[in-house]
């Protein structure tokens, strides 16, 4: 009897002893909780920027009249290419001819006279006044007869630079004034990149070291940019205009007005920055962190980081803090303790 007592005892205690093991265990992993990780890359630095911009032309000009009249002669249409000197339209020429004919007449008669006065004074046969007058009316008399020859010239219409006829404003046979727009003509040959920084961005202008632009539309990527200007005031939207200009030759496809995302990369200057999620960041004590995970603990670790300004994509720039071979918790940071044990989700997706 007392030995079988003895085995029953020795049984109800392994049996507590294994009871005790599974509650710890079961325990454990209560505690651990689930999370999703990036492995972080050092390529992949807040030394980077990525903005939307729009392709533009150098300069859209409109093209006008200096004179007014009626157009005769409308010589190009919409898309049509023209080159720098190219007749555009004419205004009938006959009033201006008449006008010129008058000025010439009068202004060979004021020389004559003025010629032959001059040779009397520099006999000092004529007071210098009277000289002065008559030069006076000879230079009036030059100036309507040069002013209609221009005038003359100036009804034909020309290409100021090559281009393209974006836009056609007028008919044939339509009178016009003068600095009436004619045509709208777009210079393409050299395409810009226009787009806008915000105020905490402008100063990084400076920086920019390798620009490229993606134009996917047109199926181009990595064009070669190079910084043209920085608005000094910023736009009606509290935000610096931004024109870049593209290199030329590397893309025929590419047209005014396509959209394209502008690639910047920032010199260094002995900084080391890193881009993480933003949902990866949590506040406490007024400063921010970030959860580092130990895959050979299986835990997790609180990291002090600096950021500095929120990012496209829903990324934000860290300063201070990381080395960039670190793996963060990118989800469930505001369930966490300092050396809690976690479990990675599988396919590490929520």
């Amino acid at each position: 009897m007392q030995k079988k007592f003895k085995q029953v005892l020795l049984f109800s205690t392994f049996v507590l002893v294994l009871t005790g093991c599974g509650n710890k265990t079961e325990q454990a992993i209560q505690k651990a909780r689930y999370v999703k990780v990036m492995q972080l890359d050092s390529n992949q630095s807040g030394n980077q920027l990525h903005f939307n911009g729009q392709v533009k032309e150098k300069r859209d000009v409109n093209v006008a009249f200096k004179v007014g009249g009626q157009v005769v002669d409308l010589l190009v249409d919409e898309g049509d290419y023209v080159n720098e000197g190219q007749l555009i339209a004419q205004i009938e020429k006959r009033d201006y001819v008449i006008r010129l004919q008058g000025a010439k007449a009068q202004y060979k008669q004021v020389e004559g006279e003025y010629t032959r006065y001059k040779e009397l004074y520099e006999k000092n046969k004529l007071p210098a006044n009277t000289l002065e007058k008559l030069e006076a009316g000879y230079l009036g008399a030059k100036s309507q007869y040069e002013a209609a020859v221009n005038a003359l010239n100036d009804t034909e219409l020309k290409a100021p630079f090559s281009g393209y006829v974006y836009k056609r404003n007028i008919h044939k046979f339509e009178n016009v004034g003068p600095g009436q727009p004619i045509i709208s003509l777009l210079d393409v040959s050299q395409l810009e990149v226009h787009f806008s920084l915000s105020e905490r961005q402008v100063a990084q202008a400076k920086d920019f070291k390798v620009i490229t632009c993606d134009v996917a539309n047109a199926g181009v990527s990595g064009v070669t940019a190079e910084l043209l200007s920085v608005n000094e005031k910023a736009n009606g939207s509290d935000m610096y205009d931004v024109r870049l200009a593209l290199s030329k030759g590397q893309s025929t496809k590419l047209r005014p007005g396509m959209s394209a995302k502008v690639n910047v990369q920032l010199s260094s200057a002995g900084t080391h920055h890193m881009l993480v999620p933003v949902e990866s960041v949590f506040r406490q004590d007024d400063d921010s962190y970030v959860w580092i995970y130990n895959s050979d603990k299986s835990q997790v670790s609180k990291q002090k980081v600096q950021i500095s300004q929120l990012e496209n994509k829903g990324y934000v720039v860290v300063d201070k803090g990381l080395q960039g071979n670190e793996v963060i918790v990118t989800a469930g940071v505001h369930s966490l303790s300092d050396n809690q044990e976690v479990r990675v989700l599988e396919n590490n997706t929520l």
